[in-house]
């Protein structure tokens, strides 16, 4: 074992860290003293027939292993074990090396698994020694940022195989980053094949990125590869120039909703279910690949649950779980430790939180008095900064008692939320016994009750139906509608307060959002919430 004590030489991890990349948060350059920390663990530079093997590489202080300008590189059985919130700890940096074996590793990084560079500083050295012939597999690679980055210098990357290999919780399984300097010549990198590895609880599993003209990717094959990540393959780059041939053969994406990492605020950033986005790709082939999800087109049912129910909302977690559900809970009062312990949990849980006005306050009326500045400042900011202190992201905004004006929705829209939640005027939980809601149809006979299911993820607002004893329910009617979507391909948006098994008033029982749940699943309709859309 090598041991580079990393930790000694920086200050407490911030948990929270501002850069979301660092997911595990982000040890800092410590404040009370000038020194900071070593450069490589171990290097080598110029050499030949290397062999690294049956090691383990523990704790580097920066890059762990850096191999540049080398020819013979033979690394099997290694083991990198670095302090996960230490950024630049990055794994075997292989850098203008030619006729590279490695296998069997096992690498936890705080920065990238494998960095394959063409980067050589001394004059001629990039040119002269192109970083080729290079063989990956069998490896399991754990990173904060990508499993295997080419890119960075002004050389050529070429001939590079990634086989049978596991790529854990990267921000980005495969990068290329052949232009890291705008206006600099580039890294050429071709003839890149990855096939048969696994890409699990990512944020995105390729990606490319490129800041000049002077670069190339070109001839890039994934064979009988599994992606599992939060938002689609992307490749980006300027007009002038694209990617060329690329081809995914054989490959499949499941999306996820969520990743089990510490740091939780926006990691990944926006979510989607396409196979592939981002800038064009000259002569790009999508063969026998699973389709992107996006157009299988099914029924949304869009859940949300109101006020300061926090109990009942995490002890009915397990009913959410159990179908694949989620919903958002827009909280009203104070962001005091209370909510925020809560939101967290129910974040954590894959749900999304909003906002509910500190005093609950209609927004109309409380517009129409005050002003939208006024109103704003007075009801919605204190809960926001309260969020934003704590690092819950805030999205969707829930007006009171659905009371709410265009001005309302304008001013909404210009602070930055992405939906807001009103109210159907006259449609209300149609009761059977035409008691109290005498003349109003049956909810799953009303059109304007729903919205076509591509509309809604783009829609401002949204207006929902309430359910509830007090709103004289007809769960039978609510499971109707869940039936509706199903068959329409359209967005049905569903309002409660509390949870519980022996609910009240404006408040749901457990049992029927067990069936409500029951019945969207088994119909095939995605129960979400409103930053989902």
């Amino acid at each position: 074992m090598i041991d580079g004590s990393g930790p000694a030489f920086f200050g407490e991890c911030e948990e929270d860290s501002w850069f979301p990349g660092y997911k595990y948060g982000l040890k800092l350059h410590p404040t009370d003293r000038s020194w900071f920390r070593p450069g490589h663990m171990v290097i080598f530079f110029l050499s030949k027939n290397i062999r690294l093997s049956g090691v383990t590489l523990a704790n580097t202080p920066a890059w762990t292993a850096h191999f540049r300008c080398c020819d013979g590189l033979d690394i099997r059985n290694v083991t990198i074990d670095a302090d996960r919130t230490i950024a630049n700890s990055d794994g075997f940096s292989i850098d203008c090396t030619r006729n590279v074996t490695v296998e069997g590793c096992t690498i936890k990084t705080g920065d990238d698994g494998f960095a394959i560079r063409a980067s050589c500083k001394q004059p001629g050295h990039a040119e002269q020694h192109p970083c080729e012939n290079i063989r990956i597999s069998n490896c399991d690679v754990w990173s904060c940022c990508y499993g295997v980055r080419f890119g960075i210098g002004t050389g050529t990357v070429r001939d590079v195989a990634v086989e049978n290999c596991r790529f854990h919780e990267t921000a980005h399984g495969i990068g290329f980053t052949p232009a890291w300097i705008p206006g600099k010549k580039g890294v050429y990198i071709e003839d890149v094949r990855v096939s048969r590895c696994a890409f699990l609880e990512c944020a995105r599993p390729v990606t490319s990125n490129a800041r000049s003209d002077d670069w190339r990717i070109r001839d890039i094959l994934f064979e009988d590869c599994q992606f599992e990540s939060l938002q689609p393959i992307a490749f980006h780059s300027p007009a002038s120039r694209h990617p060329e041939n690329v081809t995914f053969r054989n490959c499949t994406r499941k999306h996820l909703e969520r990743v089990r990492v510490r740091n939780r605020r926006g990691w990944g950033g926006k979510r989607s279910k396409k196979f592939i986005e981002g800038g064009p790709v000259t002569n790009l082939r999508i063969e026998n690949c699973q389709p992107p999800e996006e157009e299988k087109k099914t029924g949304l049912l869009v859940l949300s649950f109101d006020d300061r129910n926090f109990g009942d909302w995490v002890k009915a977690l397990p009913v959410f779980e159990k179908y694949g559900a989620h919903a958002t809970f827009f909280v009203c009062g104070p962001i005091d430790g209370e909510a925020v312990r809560a939101m967290k949990r129910l974040s954590e849980a894959g749900h999304s939180v909003g906002l509910h006005g500190l005093r609950h306050a209609n927004a109309d009326e409380a517009i129409a008095k005050k002003g939208a500045d006024r109103y704003y400042k007075e009801e919605i900011e204190p809960q926001r900064e309260a969020c934003r202190v704590a690092y819950i992201p805030i999205k969707s905004f829930a007006y009171p008692n659905c009371r709410r004006s265009d001005e309302a929705d304008e001013l909404f829209r210009k602070k930055g939320f992405a939906h807001v939640r009103g109210g159907h005027k006259d449609v209300a939980p149609f009761d059977p016994k035409g008691e109290k809601q005498e003349g109003l149809k049956p909810i799953h006979t009303v059109d304007r009750a729903f919205i076509p299911a591509e509309k809604a993820k783009g829609q401002f607002r949204l207006d929902t139906v309430i359910a509830g004893e007090a709103y004289h329910t007809d769960i039978e009617d609510i499971l109707k509608c869940i039936r509706r979507a199903a068959e329409r391909k359209v967005a049905f948006v569903l309002t409660s307060h509390g949870i519980s098994p022996g609910a009240k008033g404006i408040s749901m029982k457990t049992e029927w959002l067990e069936r409500i749940l029951s019945t969207a699943k088994e119909c095939g309709v995605r129960a979400v919430g409103f930053d989902e859309l």
